[in-house]
Parts: C-alpha cells; sequence; structure tokens
C-alpha cells in the first residue's frame, strides 16, 4: 500500500513536469500520461483495469464531466449562434465520414455483418472532448477556434453514444430503426441542455446561501454531479447537461426568459476567480487519472489489428483534413484551422462503447473492440504528433500548399505581432523568428547595463 501511495505522489508531480514540458516545447502531456498508463497496463502487465474495479469507470466518467464543465465555462453565450454554424458542417462531415469509413472496412475487411459494422462506425466516429480540450488549450487557440472544437467534440460523442444504445437495441429485430434514433438524439441534446440551464440558474440562485456554510468550496462541482446524474437518470446526455451547465453559470443567459415575459428574478452572483482557480487543480488531478487509466484500458491483439487499426485511423484524418481544406471555417485564421483539422482524437468513450457489443452478444463484437481500441490509440498518437508539428513550425510547406487559399491574417484583421506575410518560405519564417528572438535578447542585455551605470 505505501509503494501504491508513493507512486500515485510522484505521478501527480510528473504530470505537473509533462504539462510545463507542453507549455514549453509542444509535446502534449495527455500522450506521455497514456504512454506511461500503457507501459504498466498492457506492455509490464503491472496494473490491468480490473484492478480499479467499478472505480475506474466512475472516475472516468466524473473526469468527463468536469473538463465538459470547464469547457462550457469558457464559452462566450454571445458567439453560440456563429460558433454552432461553424461547427456543424466540420461535425457532420467527420461524423458520417467516419462511420462510412468504418462501416467500409467493416463489411469489406472484417467480415462484419451490416449491423455490427454500422455500430462499429458510429463508436469510432466519437471526438473525444476530454483529450482535444487539454490540447486545445496548452496550444493557445484563440477563444473562437476553442469554441468550435468544444462544440464539435462534444455533438459527437454525445451521438456517438446514443447512436451505439440505439444499434444494440435493436440487434433482435435485424434492422435500424432511423426515425428512433433521430428522436433519441434531438431529444437528448435539447433536455440535456435545457436540464443544464436551469440547474446554473438554481445553483446561483441557492450560491450566496450556501457560501455561508464552513468547506464549501467543492460543493458547485457536487451540484454538477447532481445535475448530470439527474438529466442520465432521464435517459439524456448527462455530457451536453454538464457543457449548459458550466455555461450558464459563466454567462448567466437568463434575461431571454423575461424577454418572453416571464418574471425571473436574476441571481447576483458569481463564481468568484478563487473558485476557478481551485476548479483547475481538481480538474488536473481528475484528468491526469483519467489518461493513466484510458492507456491501462487499451488493448492489443497482433500486428494485423495494429496495421489494419493504423490504416483505418489514417484514413479518417485524410478525410477530415481534406474538408478543412476544400471548406475552412469562415473567421478562423490559417494556423488555428491547420490544428482543427487533426483534432480528431478517441477517447474512454470509444474504448467503453467497444465492449458494449460483446457484452450483448452481437456478431463480430471481438473484431469490434480490438480494433477500436487501436484506433484510440493510434488517433491520439496521431493528433498530439501533428499538434507537436504544427506548433513547432516543422509543417510550414507543407501546409502552406495545403492551406494556401486561405490568408494567415487573424479574424480581427490585424496580424499578430512579429508576424511574416502570407506566402513567406518556411526557411524566412524560420530566420525571422530568429533574428527577433536575438534582437529581445540584446535588448534586455543593454537594459541591464543602463541599470548597472545608474
Amino acid at each position: 500500500m505505501s509503494a501504491a501511495i508513493l507512486v500515485v505522489g510522484i505521478l501527480f508531480f510528473l504530470a505537473h513536469g509533462f504539462s510545463l514540458l507542453f507549455e514549453k516545447k509542444a509535446v502534449p502531456d495527455v500522450l506521455l500520461l497514456m504512454v506511461i498508463g500503457i507501459a504498466v497496463g498492457p506492455v509490464l502487465g503491472l496494473v490491468s483495469p480490473a484492478d480499479f474495479g467499478k472505480s475506474g469507470a466512475v472516475m472516468s466518467d466524473i473526469a468527463l464531466v468536469l473538463i465538459l464543465f470547464e469547457g462550457g465555462m469558457t464559452l462566450e453565450i454571445g458567439s453560440i449562434r456563429s460558433t454552432l454554424r461553424r461547427a456543424l458542417p466540420l461535425f457532420l462531415v467527420t461524423f458520417v465520414g467516419s462511420v462510412a469509413v468504418a462501416v467500409a472496412v467493416g463489411v469489406f475487411v472484417l467480415a462484419l455483418p451490416v449491423l455490427s459494422a454500422v455500430t462499429f462506425g458510429c463508436i469510432l466516429a466519437s471526438i473525444s472532448p476530454a483529450v482535444v480540450l487539454p490540447i486545445a488549450k496548452g496550444l493557445g487557440l484563440s477563444r473562437e477556434t476553442s469554441d468550435i472544437l468544444v462544440i464539435e467534440s462534444s455533438l459527437t460523442d454525445v451521438f456517438s453514444v446514443i447512436l451505439v444504445f440505439t444499434l444494440i437495441s435493436d440487434k433482435g429485430s435485424g434492422g435500424i430503426a432511423f426515425g428512433r434514433m433521430l428522436g433519441s438524439m434531438l431529444s437528448a441534446l435539447v433536455f440535456a441542455a435545457f436540464i443544464g440551464l436551469v440547474g446554473s440558474y438554481i445553483w446561483l440562485r441557492l450560491l450566496k446561501f450556501v457560501r455561508r456554510f464552513p468547506n464549501t468550496m467543492l460543493s458547485t462541482f457536487a451540484f454538477l454531479f447532481i445535475v448530470y446524474g439527474f438529466s442520465q437518470f432521464l435517459g439524456f446526455s448527462g455530457a451536453i447537461a454538464a457543457l449548459a451547465f458550466g455555461l450558464g453559470l459563466a454567462n448567466k443567459p437568463f434575461g431571454i426568459v423575461q424577454r418572453m415575459g416571464i418574471k425571473m428574478k436574476m441571481p447576483d452572483t458569481r463564481i468568484s476567480s478563487s473558485e476557478m482557480a481551485f476548479f483547475g487543480e481538481i480538474i488536473f488531478i481528475i484528468r491526469t487519472f483519467f489518461f493513466l487509466y484510458l492507456g491501462i484500458s487499451i488493448r492489443f491483439s497482433g500486428w494485423v489489428a495494429v496495421l489494419i487499426g493504423l490504416a483505418l485511423t489514417l484514413a479518417i484524418y485524410i478525410l477530415r483534413v481534406a474538408f478543412s481544406v476544400v471548406r475552412p471555417a469562415s473567421g478562423v485564421p490559417r494556423r488555428d484551422l491547420e490544428l482543427v483539422a487533426v483534432m480528431a482524437p478517441k477517447g474512454l468513450a470509444t474504448a467503453v462503447l467497444a465492449g458494449l457489443p460483446l457484452a450483448a452478444g452481437m456478431a463480430g463484437a471481438g473484431l469490434i473492440r480490438d480494433y477500436a481500441y487501436d484506433v484510440v490509440l493510434f488517433s491520439i498518437v496521431i493528433t498530439a504528433a501533428l499538434a507537436f508539428l504544427i506548433k513547432r513550425g516543422m509543417l510550414v510547406g507543407l501546409l502552406d500548399r495545403l492551406f494556401a487559399k486561405i490568408p494567415v491574417a487573424e479574424p480581427a484583421g490585424a496580424e499578430p505581432a512579429g508576424a511574416e506575410p502570407a506566402g513567406a518560405e518556411p526557411e524566412t519564417i524560420r530566420k525571422g523568428a530568429k533574428a527577433r528572438r536575438e534582437e529581445k535578447k540584446g535588448e534586455s542585455e543593454r537594459a541591464g547595463i543602463k541599470r548597472k551605470v545608474r
């Protein structure tokens, strides 16, 4: 037991070091945490998901809820409409395209029945917000771009979960009930968002009273879990409810109800900066566990499965990048768009959903699980590697050719300080950056000399 506690302490210090490495060198910390999980799990066999019992799945759900809550807190209500309009095309093409590619592989390569192949496609169509949001935050994307990723990944996650559960329930009928699936998705989204917003209003009204009691810093999280659990209990999306709850706390979008003629007292409290800082610490700890557990949960089933999983992952990414080039999101600067184009990692939701067909006795369920695990691993590795290369400027020439028709300038019209003009050669950009760093260093040294002379 003492050794386990020692390892936990070391891991959290490593997690802080990985976060610093991400800031300095653009090496995603989520990938490093996953690598540790893979090393102690499937490679060395020291730990397995069964060792965590039910607590592993519970902590993973908590991680997803808290990360989505944090994402909702960063959204601005005024930009939701335009963000949703820009996120929907990317969401639809990525989701439908991922399903289509996976169904083709399932039917023609793995010889799965059509229903099993469609289930396989829906499992792989999810983009994990728990993986995307930390990487996006570390890359310093603009608020508008981060909002697009929050909405897109949340939608894919919800649609994937609903579709997989519906398809598994239709296993005995031998068909696919499209009308029921569409109704389930719409109700899950609309009612879950309503529950989250109502929950945020209730909590803001209660918060002033709750703060009179000692040790209530975590009470907001407790109420968040109530909102999530209540939404899940009613059969709606707890993930969307958590996102809407954070959105409501940060933006207080309750004036629209008053404009409809309904009398409603507006809450006069808000989440303080100290509470937000504390929330960030808790989310960091839970997120560290999440990615370690994700690495431990991955399983490998042979080189053939690995190669097919890699090919399937690459096909999904090529589709996403091609659409981003053909129809880029409006108002998104080129650098952000390049990063959005490679943000399609799968996560624990995909890994968990991959085990459901096996439990339900669906044909080909073992193949679905094994190949889904491979895609989870490869998608995170590819996302992390491409994000690293883009941020370090190692793919400038290739990206300039791919995104040649997209202006480099920021959406506001002003280029960032020190930016090179559009069309500059990669070597010119690197030399310019180096010259600016040397110039700043020289200015700092001259300023230090002046201070000594004085």
